[in-house]
């Protein structure tokens, strides 16, 4: 604005101006970069919260498996405990039961007795037996049958209780491993809730972080609208500054110019009255009323 002929008092006033505009437009310029980085920090922060949010739905989604696995578990151990009870209440009235007729079987086994049995059967029927050799045979007979039922009977209490022991040993491994199961799980689980705790918490001081960083972002954009507002009123100080300037120049080149022509007409109005050639201009000054402006 150099060019302006300007009162010292305004072109003062102007410099000042000028050197607010910069400042202000510095200014702003800052604001706008540190915007721009807070702006990026929220968007971070953003792909870091949908990051959590997506690890948070699966740990989630593992822990309702987990559970399902686990209650299976349970469930699991207390049909199989159920089962070893009512095993174990069986097999015991068995035993209870092979008490009472174990302690009259024979001590021979029971392929001797029935070799015993056969032969006597065999004699009674292939020999000549007196009558009291007969009785006593026939009667050997009976008791090797009895003695045969016991042991058969015996055997085959002995053989069902252990076929019960070895089904209640066999649901016992199987409850080991439920147990196992059941404890990994829990383990997995207890893990699991930890993790969950974990992500939720840092994703709500991320929430939190948001929520600061949209304060700091509302704050700086106040202060650029309220930059914006300040070189608006500064730019219209100036534009009032320079237009002023402006029309002082005209006024300035109107009174010169006015200056000029009075003169101009107080020259020619001498020559003419010496007596002096004048051109038609000049005429034209020495006879208007008024000089133009």
């Amino acid at each position: 604005m150099g060019w302006l002929d300007l009162h010292p008092k305004d072109s003062e006033e102007l410099e000042n101006i000028n050197q607010q505009i910069t400042s202000l437009i510095t200014y702003r310029s800052g604001l706008i970069k540190e915007i721009k980085v807070v702006h990026k920090k929220r968007k971070d922060l953003r792909e870091e919260i949908m990051g959590l949010s997506k690890k948070i739905d699966e740990t989630r989604e593992n822990l309702d498996e987990g559970y399902g696995f686990y209650q299976d578990a349970r469930k699991k151990r207390r049909e199989t405990l159920s089962k070893i009870r009512e095993l174990r209440l069986k097999m015991q009235t068995i035993e209870e039961d092979a008490k009472k007729f174990e302690r009259d079987i024979p001590n021979e086994k029971g392929n001797i007795i029935a070799e015993r049995l056969k032969d006597a059967d065999w004699k009674i029927q292939t020999e000549k037996l007196t009558i009291d050799e007969e009785k006593q045979l026939v009667q050997l007979i009976k008791n090797l049958e009895l003695d045969l039922r016991r042991w058969k009977k015996a055997y085959e209490t002995r053989k069902n209780i252990y076929n019960i022991r070895s089904e209640m040993n066999i649901l016992k491994d199987k409850m080991d491993d439920i147990n196992l199961s059941g404890e990994e799980s829990e383990v997995e689980l207890e893990s699991g809730k930890d993790r969950l705790t974990n992500d939720y918490k840092a994703r709500d001081q991320l929430f939190k972080e948001i929520n600061e960083i949209n304060e700091e972002i509302l704050e700086l954009e106040e202060k650029i609208a309220k930059t914006d507002e300040q070189l608006d009123e500064i730019k219209s100080k100036r534009r009032e500054i320079v237009s002023l300037g402006k029309e002082q120049e005209k006024e300035q080149a109107r009174i010169e110019e006015q200056e000029l022509l009075v003169k101009a007409k107080s020259i020619a109005q001498e020559k003419l009255s010496k007596g002096g050639k004048i051109s038609f201009d000049d005429l034209k000054l020495v006879f208007e009323d008024e000089v133009e402006k």
